[in-house]
């Protein structure tokens, strides 16, 4: 499952998410190049979007 996150723009803002889904319990890869996160289990997208959030930042499905 991917979530896109279009105003990812640099390593920050990847470590920024990548904090934020690693205190929420969630195991998930923040990509910069496609400016997206990406997770296996579905039942994780709210809170994925949640941290997301959390960091500052801005989730499209």
């Amino acid at each position: 499952m991917k979530v896109n996150v279009p105003d990812i723009s640099c390593k920050h803002c990847v470590m920024a998410i990548q904090k934020s889904l690693i205190l929420s319990g969630l195991n998930a890869k923040v990509d910069l190049d496609d400016k997206s996160v990406s997770f296996k289990n579905d039942k994780d997208l709210d809170k994925v979007i949640d941290a997301i959030k959390k960091a500052g930042y801005t989730p499209e499905l």
